[in-house]
C-alpha cells in the first residue's frame, strides 16, 4: 500500500479528518472518559500526531506522546491521562524525553484488512528514533478482549493460537514486531456517570445494581442504582518493542 506520512503540525488542513477518524474509532463511553488531555493533540501535541495519507484523505493516524520513563514497568505511567501530563509536563517545561508511548493507532474501516496497522506501528517507531528515543512502550488495547467480557486480562493476554502466537489479533500484530509483554494494567482509563449518560452511550437500561456486559467495552461495567452512577475501568497491556 502506497501512502504519504506526516505530522499533524505539518498537515493542520488534515485536522477535520483525524478528528472524524479519532471519534469514529472508539465506542461513545470511552469518549467520555477521564483522559480530559486528548484533545491537546490537535494543538500542543500535534507533532507527534502521524496522519498516513492517500491523495487528500487520511487513512490511519497514530496519536503519540514522547514522555520521561526511567525503564522500569512499575513506574509506567498509570493511566492515558497520565501519559498525556507526562508528555506536556516535558514539553512545556523544555525537559529531554527518552521514550514513545503510542496511545492510539487508528486505521480508516475503508483501509483496513491491508495489513496499515503495523505500518502504523513501525511508522511509530521511526518516529521515536528521528527523535532521539531510545524506548517505544505501547499501552495495547486488546481488539478481541471485547468478545471475553468475563475474562480477566490477565489471563486473556496469555492466550495462544496453535501457532504459538497470541491469541488477540492486535497484541499479535505487536508480538510479530518483537514487542514483549512488561505489564498489565486494570485500568488505564475510567468511565464513571450518570445511569442515564450510560443509557445513551451504551442504547441499554441498567435497573438493578451489579455487573453489565457493554458492546465495545473489555470488561463489565458496574451500575450502582441507589448512586445512580456506572464505572467502566479500561484494561491495557503495556508492550516493549526492540528499537533495533
Amino acid at each position: 500500500m502506497q501512502y504519504e506520512v506526516y505530522s499533524l503540525k505539518d498537515r493542520a488542513d488534515l485536522i477535520d479528518q483525524v478528528a472524524s477518524l479519532d471519534d469514529r474509532s472508539w465506542p461513545l463511553f470511552l469518549q467520555n472518559g477521564d483522559a480530559k488531555s486528548w484533545s491537546r493533540f490537535y494543538d500542543e501535541l500535534s507533532d507527534t500526531v502521524l496522519v498516513l495519507v492517500q491523495g487528500d484523505k487520511v487513512i490511519a493516524a497514530g496519536f503519540t506522546v514522547p514522555v520521561i520513563w526511567d525503564g522500569t514497568p512499575e513506574n509506567l505511567p498509570e493511566s492515558i491521562e497520565a501519559v498525556l501530563l507526562n508528555g506536556l509536563h516535558a514539553k512545556r517545561h523544555g525537559l529531554k524525553a527518552n521514550t514513545l508511548i503510542p496511545i492510539g493507532a487508528l486505521v480508516d474501516a475503508e483501509a483496513q484488512g491491508q495489513g496499515l496497522s503495523a505500518k502504523v506501528l513501525v511508522e511509530m517507531k521511526t518516529l521515536a528514533l528521528s527523535l532521539g528515543l531510545t524506548s517505544l512502550v505501547v499501552p495495547v488495547r486488546p481488539t478481541k478482549k471485547a468478545q471475553y467480557p468475563l475474562q480477566s486480562i490477565t489471563d486473556y493476554s496469555t492466550w495462544r493460537n496453535s501457532d504459538g502466537y497470541l491469541f488477540d489479533p492486535w497484541l499479535r500484530v505487536h508480538e510479530k514486531l518483537g514487542a514483549e509483554i512488561i505489564h498489565i494494567a486494570a485500568s488505564t482509563l475510567e468511565v464513571a456517570s450518570s445511569l442515564s449518560d450510560w443509557s445513551a452511550w451504551t442504547k441499554m437500561v441498567f435497573p438493578v445494581s451489579g455487573e453489565y456486559v457493554v458492546p465495545g467495552a473489555l470488561m463489565p461495567v458496574v451500575a450502582d442504582t441507589d448512586n445512580d452512577r456506572a464505572v467502566y475501568n479500561e484494561p491495557n497491556v503495556w508492550m516493549l518493542h526492540p528499537m533495533q
